[in-house]
């Protein structure tokens, strides 16, 4: 079942240099949150706070009643970074019952899943033998295969070319809507950010803060399918998050 986060002052200095600015934010259960702006501006920061991999300098964050590193401990947090993290010599259903045993806990049947992403036929081959598409469903299958309630997702489909990163996208959206999860979503990449998410934060350069929290899903609710791309409403918030990024850019 998807949790709230609650986002409470969180900031985070290294020495003398602020990373990222202090940050208010609630999510509720099973919404999408995408974080866009420049490199540097304290995105992966706030993500992996998160996460529990790095403590903040103030604030706090609770994952439903739970701190960051409870949930952690308790594996309710599911990870996908931006390159597939397989074993090459494991098969992709022996990932995903990798992940499981790691996490002690067992939500959904592997080959079920790999069968509802996509895979099935495919349970049996190893990394080489898979596209980078079906490496990418993978990846995220074994970060879902435990069934935690929050997914952090650090440029998830980076490495993929712009049309395979469209479907992929695209296909993740609708898989969302059979599991929900609530999702915290790190992109460089804004028509990506407003196709998926419910909100958008949008960061300064370094140091980081957010400038402004841009809503996309009270136009138009999630699943969204390719049409939106050509929706005058798409256009007009991917324009306005640019035209955010721009002006701190050149102020």
């Amino acid at each position: 079942m998807a949790a709230p986060i609650s986002i409470r002052n969180v900031s985070r200095r290294f020495g003398d240099n602020w990373a990222l600015r202090p940050v208010d934010l609630e999510i509720a259960a099973g919404e999408f949150i995408a974080l866009v702006g420049p490199s540097g501006c304290g995105k992966t920061t706030l993500l992996r706070i998160v996460a529990d991999l790095q403590d903040p300098t103030s604030g706090e964050v609770r994952i439903g009643e739970d701190s960051a590193a409870e949930a952690r401990r308790k594996r309710l947090l599911g990870l996908v970074s931006q390159r597939p993290a397989v074993l090459p010599w494991k098969r992709a259903i022996d990932d995903v019952r990798f992940t499981q045993k790691i996490a002690g806990r067992v939500g959904f049947d592997p080959a079920k899943v790999l069968a509802e992403f996509g895979l099935a036929g495919h349970e049996n081959k190893r990394a080489r033998e898979l596209s980078g598409g079906m490496l990418q469903r993978v990846n995220i299958a074994s970060a879902m295969a435990h069934d935690p309630s929050v997914l952090l997702m650090d440029e998830p489909f980076a490495a993929l070319d712009e049309m395979k990163r469209e479907e992929i996208g695209e296909w993740f959206d609708r898989e969302l809507s059979v599991r929900p999860k609530t999702v915290l979503f790190v992109t460089h990449h804004i028509d990506e950010a407003v196709m998926l998410a419910d909100r958008l934060l949008v960061f300064s350069p370094a140091p980081g803060r957010v400038i402004e929290v841009v809503s996309v899903s009270v136009p138009v609710p999630r699943p969204r399918n390719h049409a939106f791309r050509q929706d005058p409403r798409f256009v007009a918030i991917a324009a306005h998050v640019r035209g955010l990024l721009m002006h701190q850019a050149t102020a």
